[in-house]
């Protein structure tokens, strides 16, 4: 999915982008960012020449937010459900005390690790930035996907 917004900070490669309102917008039901009009973090990883003010275009992939999310909220809950199995068998005749810890220790075990992974792989499941659509006047021309002027 791409997104419209307008650069507002530059540290680097990462670049803080407040996002346009579209008219999907009005339907949406999350009024966090209607309201604030949030600014997001993106990855300037084919080095686009940009300046704060210009108006850029991001691509937010679908597939990095599921990645995400699996690695984040999945991993943790499987380990939670593999470590009660594992207290169960281990634990036949007990009550239900060492199966739940077994459950915890593997819940805690997921979420270690699978924040683990995506603080290791942060940038780039940030959105990247393509192009800039215009730019602030004084700064670089608007530039086509290939990287040349318009």
């Amino acid at each position: 999915m791409t997104e419209r917004g307008i650069v507002k900070e530059i540290q680097g490669k990462l670049v803080t982008v407040q996002l346009e309102m579209t008219a999907a917008c009005g339907a949406c039901g999350n009024n966090g960012c209607k309201t604030s009009r949030n600014c997001l973090q993106a990855y300037n990883r084919d080095e686009v020449t940009i300046a704060e003010g210009d108006e850029v275009e991001i691509q937010v992939e679908g597939k990095a937010q599921l990645e995400g999310a699996l690695w984040v909220l999945g991993l943790p809950l499987a380990l939670f459900a593999g470590g009660y199995v594992a207290g169960r068998a281990l634990f036949p005749g007990a009550s239900e005390a060492p199966a739940a810890l077994s459950g915890l220790a593997g819940l805690v075990i997921g979420v270690v690790v699978g924040v683990l992974v995506q603080k290791g792989k942060r940038l780039e499941t940030l959105p990247r930035i393509l192009r800039v659509v215009h730019a602030e006047a004084g700064g670089p021309a608007e530039v086509d996907e290939g990287g040349g002027e318009i």
